[in-house]
């Protein structure tokens, strides 16, 4: 071979070496673009907080063949982030039985979002509204949403936002698709009823009505105490206490040895909302021994203990109502009757969250769920917050 055929060979592969590094050069920036789409899309599958979920994405495939819901804890409770809790079994009177935490996966892993079954808000603890639309266009169609509350509407952030977004809510009201009440109780069973001499609950008793407040915005029942101070003595403790000219406290550790001296304890609620009991009633039922004296928007005739209460609005005005109390204060056989319903009734025990939603939860595929409800409507709206308030200002305006 001449050199002049090998110096043509040379050049020859020296050319082409060249074109291809020039095509490996120009397609380099178009492979790592494609790659970062890829990671991009992958991490979007995983990571509601990320990207896009493309209309052919395998929604949901996680859940075929398993026997567990998974709950997605999306939100915190006041700002403490793992505040749901996963207990053991559930028992309760109120179940069929017993709901095994077995039957739900609790996870605050937002990475889970995906495949989880039901996603849980936390009203006062909700994310921003550009979040909220960016995760609802990541919705699977078979995922319930669930919005939970147990402030009344007037202590609620506005929902109007929030339209449309919610399948399920669980709140203190009885027509939630997911009830948590404040307290419960349950009837004692006949043979366990037993038939004891009635305690006299007056003993010991030397003052007549307390009240502990210190949410001093709500002016409705701080009128009603000012209005009731004017025929019965009432002691004020907490932070409003200097409203009513009666600078006293309540420390945490000796509060109920304090309130047990009182006969009448004032349960009234900061907002007459429907439904709405708080623990200004319940936590008021044990050994404080003391009668409840309630004002609120519910009908406690049937949420709350039979014979275990005094209702303001029971009365035409508060006079009436302070003779009344001055009656019993009077006639200790009367005053007692209001004990009677601890030998028919049982309060009941502390109940979590996950037993709540588990009394109803596992069940809830067969429920008629108001998809994407108005909730502006069945919070607000249906809350009836307001209703009452006119009657109770008649009691001393008439």
């Amino acid at each position: 071979m001449t050199s002049t055929k090998v110096q043509m060979y040379m050049q020859c592969f020296l050319a082409l070496v060249i074109i291809v590094i020039i095509i490996i050069w120009a397609l380099l920036p178009l492979k790592i673009e494609l790659k970062k789409k890829n990671t991009s899309a992958s991490i979007s599958k995983l990571d509601p907080g990320n990207g896009e979920v493309s209309s052919s994405s395998p929604l949901n495939s996680t859940r075929v063949g398993r026997k567990w819901s998974v709950l997605l804890v999306y939100t915190g409770f006041f700002g403490e982030q793992e505040w749901f809790g996963i207990n053991e079994d559930c028992k309760s009177p109120q179940l069929n039985g017993s709901c095994s935490k077995d039957l739900f996966n609790v996870t605050y892993d937002k990475g889970r979002f995906l495949e989880s079954d039901y996603v849980l808000f936390h009203g006062r603890d909700m994310p921003s509204t550009s979040h909220m639309r960016m995760i609802w266009k990541k919705k699977p169609s078979s995922q319930f949403w669930i919005y939970h509350i147990m402030e009344s509407p007037k202590a609620t952030p506005d929902t109007r936002p929030l339209d449309g977004m919610f399948d399920i809510t669980m709140t203190y009201r009885v027509d939630s698709d997911i009830r948590r009440s404040y307290g419960w109780y349950e009837e004692i069973p006949l043979k366990d009823q037993k038939n004891v001499l009635q305690e006299d609950f007056s003993v010991g008793k030397t003052k007549l009505v307390s009240w502990m407040v210190s949410n001093c915005n709500a002016q409705l029942r701080k009128l009603f105490v000012h209005e009731l101070q004017k025929y019965i003595a009432v002691d004020v403790f907490g932070m409003c206490s200097r409203e009513f000219g009666q600078p006293k406290s309540c420390p945490k550790e000796s509060c109920k040895d304090i309130i047990k001296k009182y006969k009448f304890y004032l349960s009234f609620e900061n907002v007459l909302c429907k439904d709405y009991i708080t623990e200004k009633y319940w936590l008021h039922l044990g050994d404080e021994n003391i009668v409840p004296v309630v004002m609120g928007g519910a009908d406690y005739s049937k949420l709350a203990i039979p014979g275990s209460y005094i209702n303001v609005l029971d009365f035409n005005t508060v006079k009436d109502l302070a003779d009344y109390l001055h009656y019993l204060d009077q006639n200790i056989t009367a005053y007692n009757e209001y004990f009677k319903w601890r030998k028919r009734y049982r309060m009941g025990g502390e109940w979590s969250v996950l037993c709540q939603f588990c009394e109803k939860g596992s069940s809830l595929t067969g429920l008629q769920l108001k998809h994407n409800q108005d909730l502006t409507d069945f919070w607000v709206r249906q809350g009836k917050c307001d209703e009452k308030d006119q009657l109770v200002r008649k009691m001393w305006t008439a």
